[in-house]
């Protein structure tokens, strides 16, 4: 039983932790990668921090509206998000 337990526990987050990678990778290029590109191009001096931070706060309110599965794994995956890569 014990067996068991663990193992739909450990494909719970493997399933949880994909899910939530790949809705944060679709939100990211809805809400994000508009605003990235356009910064790129020759509308960057229309680009505000607002624009900036309104695209975060939509992938955050969307992610938290859509995310299913494992509470600890949805709230790892977004935290995972923002860790800084070191060289």
């Amino acid at each position: 039983m014990e067996k068991k337990l663990t193992s739909w526990l450990t494909d719970n987050e493997v399933k949880t932790r994909q899910f939530c990678k790949d809705l944060l990778h679709k939100l990211k290029r809805r809400h994000l990668d508009p605003v990235f590109q356009q910064l790129q191009g020759r509308g960057a001096v229309k680009v505000s921090y607002d624009d900036i931070i309104g695209g975060y706060q939509r992938i955050k309110d969307e992610y938290n509206k859509s995310a299913i599965g494992a509470k600890d794994v949805i709230a790892k995956v977004f935290v995972e998000l923002h860790a800084v890569r070191q060289c």
